[in-house]
């Protein structure tokens, strides 16, 4: 699009210095596309399966210290999940548990 809309003003540029205006096309002609910061599809496939086995553990671990008698706790959770404390915390506040 920049290129275009290059050539279609470049009156404006030629004026001013035409081998910066020819330098700058030619770099535009070559320039590899810019990365927009979203993730493939398949790296969000691979964190919403990370999620729901991590939620899952978060389930399991809290019946489990409720079956034993336990307090639910995050970092309870956490030790018997085998994830860090922010994970369970996070988790715990989601899940309402």
């Amino acid at each position: 699009y920049l290129e275009e809309l290059i050539e279609e003003k470049r009156e404006w540029f030629d004026d001013k210095d035409p081998e910066a205006v020819a330098l700058l096309l030619a770099k535009l002609r070559t320039a590899k596309p810019i990365k927009t910061g979203k993730k493939p599809e398949g790296a969000a496939k691979a964190r919403a399966a990370l999620q729901k086995k991590t939620r899952e553990k978060v389930i399991n671990a809290v019946n489990l210290l409720k079956m034993e008698g336990k307090e639910v706790t995050p970092y309870r959770v956490a030790e018997t999940a085998k994830i860090s404390y922010q994970t369970a915390k996070k988790y715990l506040t989601e899940l309402d548990l």
